[in-house]
């Protein structure tokens, strides 16, 4: 069984891709981007959960348009990753947006079968990593550094690097949760 360590799981995410999303969270980064957007998530302390156990938490009557994973950094946690987006895809269709700081090209060049087959299966890639001086405030792309990989549903993201940006305000427990790419000079 495939494990990952889960920050949060949300559904609808409305602001990191196309339509209605779940959205999925893991927690560590190696990388340590002086910039990151999201550094709480850079730790790897938290539990492990089965990516079955995962999948059973999301209600099977969900109208989805998408998955959007994030982080920390999917990558580095690929088998898990890979398993959920099998399971998305047989479920729901193949509209998977994945946030890294790693490039593509770092990734290709990764001999990991499971990264290989992520880079396969899912939707769009943005990658590298975040620099606060380099946001824009437009597009879902966090800086003009990273790219946007449209490998499928080019439709849906063509003008996806000119999007508005729009941030949801979620509860959790005591703390108030932001998600979405920030405007120019925020963190999330």
């Amino acid at each position: 069984m495939s494990r990952l360590v889960l920050q949060r799981i949300y559904y609808p995410v409305l602001t990191l891709g196309y339509g209605r999303r779940i959205g999925v969270w893991v927690r560590g980064c190696g990388r340590a981007c002086p910039e990151c957007i999201s550094p709480e998530l850079q730790s790897y302390e938290g539990r492990e959960t089965e990516v079955d156990e995962i999948t059973r938490m999301i209600p099977e009557d969900l109208r989805v348009d998408g998955l959007t994973i994030s982080g920390g950094e999917p990558f580095d946690q690929p088998e898990g990753v890979a398993q959920l987006i099998r399971w998305f895809e047989e479920r729901y269709g193949g509209d998977i947006l994945v946030f890294t700081g790693y490039t593509y090209e770092e990734l290709a060049a990764s001999e990991n079968k499971n990264i290989q087959e992520i880079l396969e299966r899912i939707a769009v890639l943005v990658d590298g990593p975040y620099v606060a001086s380099l946001n824009k405030g437009i597009g879902l792309r966090g800086s003009t550094n990273q790219r946007l990989i449209v490998r499928k549903f080019s439709e849906r993201y063509a003008d996806a690097e000119l999007w508005e940006r729009r941030v949801q305000f979620i509860g959790e427990g005591d703390s108030l949760i932001q998600i979405g790419i920030p405007p120019s000079g925020q963190k999330q």
